[in-house]
């Protein structure tokens, strides 16, 4: 099998597909939607796998704006995903460039697609909403919307390409003490302080931060700290991220955050509850056989990729859940060298023609890496024992 000729081709079918990535990149720019509300968005998505051939299941696994768009072979293969991300960032529009992410995922499929006949196998599209904080990646994956699959891939939108990833996991939390309000310059002996234990909570996190050194952090501020100076508040909240780059720190530091919140209540009297915040998001574990294909593929391209360094930006993905449980990865493609993501000038250059190039590249870089895959049964088995190394190692 001529590999070289397949990933040709390949690209000479993403080319005849380029406006109508870019329209829909476009489209998805200029009609921002948020959390589980991205309707225009996957309508636009799935309309185009639909017209090019793709059999598409809507409102997957209870959720409204999620789809798969599926593509078979009819012949014995791996089954290789790409994940779309289409939600904007609230009140910044797209911001994260999720509408070339989506673009350039459909853009593989189309790409795949026009050669899978030759390879055998199976493709599948993915829309995944709410990626900024609904977590619905998790939610797809908790109900077994990727089962089956081989592997997945997704590119981001950045400042700089890059194949390698890191973020945290992290646990968000609401935390609230109860005590007895009572009027503090005249009978202070029959309150019980519900700011007290709360200010001591953050003085614990304080205190370890030497402790942990650098391995993992706990931030948070208060949303209610009493309704005046003259009265003991009864009521007192606070919100806090525990986020750690390893999954088992981040638990055992939560555990212990936990432990002294309880702690702190029952020295001062008050009680102490808490309850989770939205989804957890793992830490993300890419695979490093597809890292080394995907490399190839991007410097074939023409693409300068950079090592993974914190001026890029370290945040949260649901796409870390993705990759504890299925060989995946995530990795990066420049749109403009120097913006930030979640910033104005950002948000405009994904409606650029700068865009317009990372959909190209990004779309080239994800099915050629899918080629490789569905054409090498060596290829794949190595992803497979590199996954398989990951989980011995962490679990």
């Amino acid at each position: 099998m001529d590999i070289n000729r397949i990933k040709k081709d390949v690209e000479q079918s993403i080319e005849e597909k380029g406006e109508d990535l870019w329209g829909l990149a476009r489209y998805l720019w200029e009609n921002p939607e948020y959390n589980f509300h991205e309707f225009k968005s996957s309508r636009a998505i799935w309309e185009l796998l639909e017209n090019d051939g793709f059999k598409v299941e809507k409102e997957i696994c209870g959720l409204n704006t999620a789809f798969c768009g599926e593509y078979d072979s009819g012949k014995p293969g791996p089954h290789i995903g790409f994940l779309a991300e289409y939600d904007a960032v609230p009140g910044m529009g797209h911001a994260c460039g999720h509408n070339l992410m989506a673009a350039m995922a459909v853009g593989a499929g189309f790409g795949v697609k026009s050669v899978i006949h030759r390879l055998g196998g199976k493709i599948s599209v993915f829309g995944t909403p709410a990626e900024e904080g609904g977590g619905g990646k998790v939610i797809l994956l908790e109900k077994g919307a990727f089962q089956g699959l081989d592997a997945a891939m997704i590119l981001h939108s950045a400042n700089e390409t890059v194949v390698n990833d890191i973020s945290y996991s992290k646990t968000d939390l609401t935390v609230e003490y109860h005590g007895k309000s009572a009027h503090g310059a005249t009978w202070p002996e029959e309150g019980t302080s519900a700011l007290d234990p709360l200010l001591q909570l953050f003085q614990y996190i304080g205190g370890q931060r030497l402790r942990w050194n650098g391995r993992g952090t706990i931030l948070g501020f208060i949303t209610n700290g009493g309704k005046d100076p003259i009265h003991i508040p009864d009521f007192c909240q606070a919100k806090f991220t525990v986020r750690s780059f390893d999954k088992r720190f981040k638990e055992q530091i939560l555990k212990e955050f936990l432990e002294a919140g309880q702690s702190l209540g029952t020295m001062t009297g008050t009680r102490f509850r808490y309850e989770w915040d939205g989804y957890t998001y793992e830490d993300i574990r890419n695979n490093s056989q597809l890292e080394k294909l995907l490399l190839r593929n991007l410097e074939d391209l023409g693409e300068r990729v950079m090592p993974r360094r914190k001026e890029l930006g370290i945040g949260c993905t649901d796409v870390g859940n993705l990759t504890h449980v299925i060989p995946g990865l995530q990795s990066y493609i420049q749109v403009v060298p120097g913006l930030r993501g979640h910033t104005k000038e950002f948000e405009e250059a994904c409606g650029s023609m700068s865009g317009r190039r990372a959909v190209l590249v990004g779309a080239k870089a994800m099915a050629f890496t899918a080629a490789d895959l569905l054409s090498s049964p060596e290829a794949m088995e190595k992803v497979k024992q590199s996954f398989a190394e990951m989980k011995k190692k962490y679990e």
